[in-house]
């Protein structure tokens, strides 16, 4: 059964249709014309024409959902004209004008989609005329036909604006990824390929001096080691800019990620100079802390310093959630950050107690004139 109904809504509505079954509790309304129909109809055959309509009306209600925009103009007019028919039979039938104007915010453009609105009303105001309807009949149709048909220009002009910009930041995340590759690419080939030209030349005078003059061919081979080793940490350098980010990029993110979790996040950052060893290593501590306290603190407040003092930087990040025991700050990932500000010579102070109402307080104190 599951599998039928999944055939049949592949067959009605496309995969790309937004809000997927909001087109399928749309027709309740439907419901105003079959009960207008059991109350004033007449035609002695009222309900096989009605029935007749209504499946017409559906088969036109689902294929505007397939079709273009420059097509979907002609289902307009037939639903417009169903209605009308089926409008000689009850004024309930006034629904399907509506419908047609809720169409209207798919034909390519809002003036479009305005424009059909007010070629909607004409025809109901002439046709309201012309058969002499009732107020039951053109009141509802011109009032819900603008109604609806005006919300849904609004809010399919706010979806079209919204895949624009999922669009435009998918374009951006690519191109930023593409840069950063080309980057790494450049830096590693302007860096390896002098290196390893370096690196060739003296292992060829190398073996050239190795039975002339010993010692400097031993002189050229330490130069080679030499010459490797800071390859290998200015590789490592291009490496560690790829994958971390400053102070500054940090923070930014942080605020994202902790208000988009309904945690308010405020920082001081004052501007002085500090080395770019530093400057990774706290953006590396701070992420983490950040990270930690998501997992575990249920903050709904979160304040982060970072400040020169006495030839020290400083960065002070607290909270006010439950805080933690001393005894389980491990299992907290702390023990990474204090790795981390122990090689800068610096030291954690942590302060917090299980459930404590003031939350959480690390302070990371790093020493600069080691680093400069």
């Amino acid at each position: 059964m599951k599998s039928l109904l999944i055939k049949i809504d592949a067959f009605l509505l496309p995969k790309t249709e937004t809000m997927h079954f909001a087109p399928y509790i749309w027709l309740v309304y439907l419901l105003i014309f079959f009960t207008s129909l059991s109350t004033y109809r007449t035609f002695e055959n009222s309900y096989w024409y009605a029935s007749m309509g209504t499946i017409f009306f559906l088969f036109l209600y689902f294929n505007s959902y397939w079709i273009s925009s420059k097509r979907l103009m002609w289902n307009i007019l037939a639903i417009c004209i169903v209605g009308s028919l089926l409008a000689l039979i009850t004024p309930g039938a006034s629904v399907f004008f509506v419908y047609a104007g809720a169409f209207c915010c798919r034909l390519g453009s809002t003036r479009k989609a305005f424009i059909g609105l007010f070629f909607i009303t004409v025809w109901i105001s002439i046709f309201a005329w012309y058969v002499q309807h009732s107020l039951f009949f053109y009141i509802p149709a011109l009032a819900f036909t603008w109604m609806i048909g005006g919300v849904n220009i609004y809010q399919h002009d706010i979806e079209l604006k919204r895949k624009e910009l999922v669009l435009s930041q998918q374009e951006v995340r690519h191109l930023a990824r593409t840069s950063e590759r080309e980057r790494i690419a450049r830096d590693l080939h302007d860096l390896i390929g002098h290196t390893f030209s370096v690196i060739t030349l003296k292992a060829e005078l190398a073996s050239k001096l190795m039975d002339k003059d010993f010692n400097k061919a031993k002189q050229e081979i330490f130069e080679i080691e030499n010459i490797s080793r800071t390859a290998l940490k200015q590789i490592r350098e291009v490496v560690t800019g790829y994958r971390t980010s400053d102070l500054n990029t940090e923070l930014a993110h942080a605020k994202h990620v902790l208000e988009s979790n309904e945690i308010h996040f405020e920082y001081q950052f004052e501007n002085f100079k500090m080395s770019e060893l530093i400057n990774k290593e706290l953006a590396i501590i701070l992420k983490e802390l950040v990270t930690n306290i998501l997992k575990h603190s249920e903050a709904s407040n979160v304040s982060a310093e970072i400040k020169s003092e006495k030839s020290h930087i400083i960065l002070r990040v607290s909270d006010n959630g439950n805080g933690f025991s001393q005894k389980i700050t491990k299992g907290f990932g702390l023990k990474g950050i204090k790795e981390r500000v122990d090689q800068l010579s610096g030291q954690v102070k942590i302060e917090s107690k299980t459930n404590s109402a003031s939350g959480s307080k690390f302070t990371i104190i790093v020493p600069v004139e080691k680093h400069l």
